[in-house]
This record gives structure tokens, C-alpha cells and sequence, in this order.
């Protein structure tokens, strides 16, 4: 099975969930170079405990994705991205918080079913 990582870029920085066997472990960074640096840190250990495949789908309601854009674009991740006003609808219609990482990732998975199947 394929892990969905994934991030959303608000005007305040960043945020990321990263799927796991036991849900989604979501953390905060600013959306500067060494925020990207500080993400792939934190990232990089959970997803090869995890040992599978990753997906990144990412969504920004900021006017700049910024830096972490750019390092995804950089580093090939093969993103999937999902617009700010499906995001939006998927929060309200939910009852979810358009400022979690995880929303995000839910939003992903149920607006872009083929993603887990994406190479």
C-alpha cells in the first residue's frame, strides 16, 4: 500500500501529515529553506519505518507555496496537488479545520482515490 504525506502550505508556514499504521502524525514549519531541511528531518525516519511507497499530495491556500514547493519540485516527490477551493469545500462540508495538515490528507485521499495507485 502507498502512505500519503501530505502538505499544506498556509500564509504562516507549513504543515505535514504523514500517514502511519496508527493514523497521521502531523507537525508544523515555516516555509523557508531550512524549514524544508528541518520537515525532511523530521519526515525521513517515519517514512522508512513505515517501508512503503509515498505519495505527496499537496495544497496551498497562501498566494506563494515558497520554499517547501520548490524543494518538493527539487527533490522529484512526484506531487499530487489538490486546489485550495476543493480543499476548502471538503473542511466545510466536514466540519474539519482548513489549518490541519491532516484535513489535507483526508481531502486527498477522498477527492484523488486514484493516489494510492499513483507511481
Amino acid at each position: 500500500m502507498t502512505s500519503i504525506l501530505a502538505v499544506l502550505i498556509l500564509t504562516s508556514g507549513f504543515s505535514v501529515a504523514i500517514e502511519t499504521e496508527s493514523g497521521f502524525v502531523e507537525k508544523s514549519f515555516e516555509n523557508t529553506k531550512a524549514g524544508a531541511e528541518e520537515f525532511w528531518t523530521f519526515a525521513e525516519p517515519i517514512l522508512k519505518k513505515a517501508d512503503k511507497r509515498v505519495k505527496v499530495c499537496t495544497v496551498s491556500t497562501a498566494a506563494e507555496p515558497g520554499a517547501i514547493m520548490e524543494w518538493l519540485l527539487e527533490e522529484d516527490f512526484g506531487l499530487a496537488i489538490l486546489s485550495s477551493q476543493v480543499f476548502e469545500n471538503y473542511a466545510v462540508k466536514n466540519g474539519l479545520s482548513k489549518s490541519s495538515a491532516t484535513t489535507a490528507a483526508r481531502a486527498c485521499l477522498e477527492s484523488l482515490p486514484f493516489i494510492r495507485r499513483a507511481r
